[in-house]
């Protein structure tokens, strides 16, 4: 990531409104010469690397300039010489120049470093770059990727203004229609604390840390940074942050979203957690005997944590069904997972489990499905069915839960299910 120091934005304090800087195709022939100048010089110092660096992007605007050779930078591999070894060789040819204060002939300074160096390059500035191997500027280019092109350094330099914005940032909201485990995954990573707001289509994920209940602060601005290197990867957000330049002065409103494209090139995360989930996917299809299969489209309250079930099936008659699968895992995991159940309480869940755990899971307030290696669609489909026969005829078509409720409560007009045999 950038400092923000390097960091590139567009500003209108009296509209309120704020945004990081993006490159233009204009400049993607400098960056190609930028990246050439980092091949060229394998072997050589980080300073005249950077500074080659430099050269060839000569028109760039100035502010963009050192973003840019930080983003090579970190693209690069460097070596130096490790540990103390060094510093340890610097302090015995100071202590034995102070025997000779003041070194004034080339000759003599020449002869005291071959002491310590050994032979010496006829270049004064290397014989300098050997006694201070391990500091930074004289790190030792190493190696460049091949792969990376004037585009993916865009792409970079773009996402990291971004996030050197959010450094500054007092509060984020997210509205996202889908991937919301993921969403709530990548904030529990960055260390933020969330509230959840259904709303038409998905939900409002509102990011703070602990001591904003206290204060406005930006205090979690580099983890609103490592969240966003995170959520550009996902689909269907939007994101608005409060941005506080300086102290005292009014917000400032950022926004961003996936069709920014600043997660153009970057991998997302695995539709799938598990080949059992993915085996029950590919076998459901997209819809069966008037059931719609949806990937992770609700989120419930579990006693202070939240559920998201794995699964949500549709009816056309409006019946809506959570199925959670319980894998294979560690008994934390377990216990964890069979806490956040028990505290949903929804009354249309079904938790899948492996055999061994039915008798344990027969206590849970959700209908159980005892599987073995797989999910059975001829174990699940009756389970779904019973659903529909508990549900008065006289009722309305159930939508998702309203936004906001909690433990998975259903909609305005549809009843609780009551629990199936099984």
């Amino acid at each position: 990531m950038l400092t923000a120091a390097l960091r590139v934005f567009h500003w209108d304090r009296p509209g309120s409104w704020i945004s990081s800087d993006r490159l233009e195709d204009e400049v993607l022939p400098a960056l190609d010469r930028a990246i050439a100048a980092y091949r060229a010089r394998l072997g050589q110092e980080r300073g005249r690397v950077r500074n080659a660096a430099r050269r060839a992007l000569e028109g760039l605007r100035p502010d963009r300039v050192e973003p840019v050779v930080k983003l090579l930078d970190d693209a690069a591999t460097y070596e130096w010489p490790r540990g103390a070894r060094c510093a340890e060789r610097r302090l015995r040819v100071f202590e034995a120049a102070a025997g000779h204060h003041p070194l004034l002939e080339a000759g003599q300074v020449r002869a005291l470093l071959a002491q310590e160096l050994g032979p010496l390059p006829a270049d004064a500035g290397a014989a300098v770059a050997a006694l201070y191997a391990d500091y930074p500027e004289f790190h030792r280019l190493a190696a460049f990727p091949d792969e990376y092109t004037a585009e993916a350094l865009r792409a970079d330099y773009d996402l990291a203004q971004a996030q050197a914005l959010l450094y500054s940032a007092t509060r984020v909201v997210v509205a996202a229609g889908a991937d919301f485990r993921h969403i709530l995954r990548y904030a529990r990573l960055a260390r933020l604390l969330h509230r959840l707001e259904r709303v038409p289509g998905g939900y409002r994920f509102v990011l703070d840390g602990p001591n904003s209940v206290l204060r406005r602060t930006r205090a979690y601005g580099v983890d609103f940074a490592r969240f966003l290197a995170a959520l550009v990867r996902l689909r269907d957000w939007d994101l608005t942050a409060d941005i506080v330049l300086r102290k005292g002065w009014r917000p400032l409103t950022f926004r961003l979203s996936a069709a920014d494209g600043l997660g153009a090139g970057r991998p997302g995360p695995p539709l799938f957690d598990s080949d059992l989930e993915a085996a029950l996917a590919r076998r459901f299809g997209a819809e069966r005997e008037g059931w719609r299969l949806e990937r992770e489209s609700v989120l419930l309250e579990a006693g202070g944590a939240v559920l998201v079930p794995d699964f949500v099936f549709r009816h056309a008659d409006g019946t809506e069904v959570l199925l959670e699968i319980v894998g294979y895992w560690t008994p934390a995991y377990l216990e964890e997972k069979f806490r956040k159940v028990a505290a949903a309480q929804a009354p249309n869940l079904i938790v899948a489990v492996p055999t061994r755990l039915a008798l344990r899971a027969g206590a849970l307030p959700a209908t159980v499905l005892p599987f073995r290696r797989r999910l059975l669609l001829r174990d699940l489909l009756p389970r779904l069915e019973a659903f529909r026969r508990e549900r008065p005829a006289s009722a309305p078509p159930s939508g998702p839960a309203p936004r906001g409720a909690s433990r998975g409560s259903s909609g305005p007009g549809r009843p609780a299910a009551r629990r199936p045999a099984g």
